[in-house]
């Protein structure tokens, strides 16, 4: 309740189910549940995926056995056929699980493999440890079952379908039955208590992925573009006093949410560039210390705290509900907002939405951005382009080419317009992909016209580096132009102008 009521800190943000994105949304969670994300990385996803599917099968071969356990004696239906096939089910399942627990032991303890050994902490020993002991115990406890009523007198033959506890049961042909029956006992009971091991783990580690990573895949944003970012108001009218994120509060509930839903595999880091080159930038720890400060500043908890996220370190003090005591603007600069990390987890985290709101709180409420942004938005704003070169110069590139160029201030005459972007307008080498476009538009036939010196820098890249004012300041005019011309369809090879 107290992880909920922290999620709840957070901004509004409706995620509503509609029929436009039901489908997407459970596309979304089916690929989660069936680890296509995981199976990216084949090894790792195999092994994800033996546990998994072993303990669900597992889990449900407990229950039958419990329904049929409580059933008269009329009803049962645990004999004969169904029985074998039950007992094979049940063994395949311990023996897929098993094997999956000691693969994961193997791989974080021998193999080590970088984006995992960076994060080992004595949690991830106590998971795998009662995991395994799940395994080991219910094999324990089936084999002496076998044994004791073999013991007694009791045909079993029946029982070699459990291909695994059967041989197991045959090691102790020869001791007496109770001695048979105290061993049952002990490895039942065993049994138990690593499953109440395992419940007590549950809330405070990872292991709380198993409820709130199936939510968070679920939730994943399916009304709005991938490349795109969350909009704001219009900063001229807005009553707004703080822009972007600078406490937990500043978040949203889903951001928040996604803190919890981290399994910590560290896949966003081992994909990012900014990581890969040395930069300070890790985008698992993003996540991980937006969940250390919120954790730490749940004041309507006891001890005004929860748990933390797995992976964090417990001995750190946080002074002030923020999120720069934790994570440092090098950090935050260090993106180059090509959300890799979000395409590579396996749990829909949106982890770049974060990092932009962070930025959009350096650049808008303490102007604390790199130098050489400062020059880039000087030119966008007096030049309209990020290199403050000459707008008249934007069409050198049609000079020996049959490309019309349009005047704002008239309707559009052709089909499409081809916006063609500062890069593709000034940069030499993008001047060559602007002209080869043009020619094969022409070829193909596509009725197009270019804006020439009245096209205007777009301001994503001012809106990604966090100044949200100029983007606006930017965009407003050139939406205004391009109503007022009717245009309804436009091309471009730009991603910036794109999204």
């Amino acid at each position: 309740a107290d992880r909920v009521r922290n999620w709840e800190r957070g901004a509004p943000d409706r995620r509503r189910t509609t029929p436009k994105n039901v489908k997407r949304r459970l596309a979304d969670y089916r690929a989660g549940v069936y680890m296509r994300t995981l199976l990216r990385d084949s090894a790792a996803g195999l092994m994800h995926s033996m546990i998994y599917f072993g303990f669900l099968v597992l889990l449900g071969v407990t229950t039958v056995l419990e329904i049929d356990h409580q059933m008269p004696e009329s009803l049962k239906f645990l004999h004969g056929r169904v029985y074998q096939a039950y007992a094979m089910i049940g063994d395949l399942a311990g023996v897929v699980f098993t094997v999956g627990v000691i693969w994961a032991i193997l791989r974080r303890y021998v193999q080590r493999p970088y984006r995992i050994r960076i994060k080992t902490k004595p949690e991830h020993a106590a998971i795998l440890g009662v995991l395994l002991g799940i395994g080991v115990t219910g094999f324990g406890a089936e084999a002496f079952r076998i044994a004791e009523q073999s013991a007694s007198g009791t045909n079993m033959d029946f029982e070699k379908w459990s291909f695994v506890g059967y041989p197991l049961a045959q090691i102790f042909d020869g001791a007496s039955v109770g001695t048979l029956e105290n061993w049952h006992q002990i490895w039942w009971v065993a049994h138990v208590l690593t499953f109440v091991a395992f419940l007590l783990l549950l809330p405070i580690t990872m292991l709380r992925h198993i409820f709130t990573s199936p939510l968070n895949m679920y939730l994943k944003d399916r009304d709005r573009p991938k490349g795109a970012m969350k909009a704001m108001p219009n900063l001229t009218e807005t009553s707004l006093e703080s822009f972007g994120a600078a406490v937990v509060e500043d978040f949203t509930w889903k951001q928040l949410l996604d803190t919890d839903a981290c399994t910590m595999c560290g896949r966003c880091t081992s994909v990012c560039p900014a990581h890969a080159t040395g930069k300070p930038l890790d985008p698992r720890e993003i996540v991980l210390k937006t969940g250390e400060v919120m954790a730490a500043t749940a004041a309507h908890a006891e001890g005004g705290r929860v748990s933390p996220p797995i992976g964090t370190d417990k001995e750190i003090t946080i002074g002030a509900n923020s999120l720069f005591e934790r994570i440092t603007a090098e950090e935050v600069w260090a993106c180059t907002s090509c959300k890799a990390c979000d395409e590579i987890c396996p749990v829909n985290i949106e982890i770049l939405d974060k990092i932009l709101d962070m930025r959009r709180y350096l650049s808008l409420m303490e102007s604390n951005f790199p130098a050489e942004l400062g020059n880039a938005y000087r030119a966008m704003e007096n030049q309209g382009n990020p290199w403050g070169m000459n707008q008249g110069d934007r069409a050198d590139w049609a000079k020996d080419l049959d490309v019309e160029v349009v005047d704002p201030g008239s309707p559009l005459q052709t089909e499409y317009l081809y916006w063609v972007g500062c890069a593709g307008s000034f940069d030499d080498k993008n001047k060559k992909v602007t002209q080869s476009m043009a020619k094969l538009l022409k070829r193909a036939g596509i009725d197009v016209a270019v804006l020439g010196p009245s096209e205007m820098c777009t301001g994503d890249s001012a809106r990604r580096s966090g100044n949200e004012y100029l983007f606006q300041m930017l965009a407003m005019p050139n939406v205004e132009m391009l109503n007022g011309m009717g245009v309804k369809k436009i091309i471009t090879q730009c991603p910036h102008c794109f999204n």
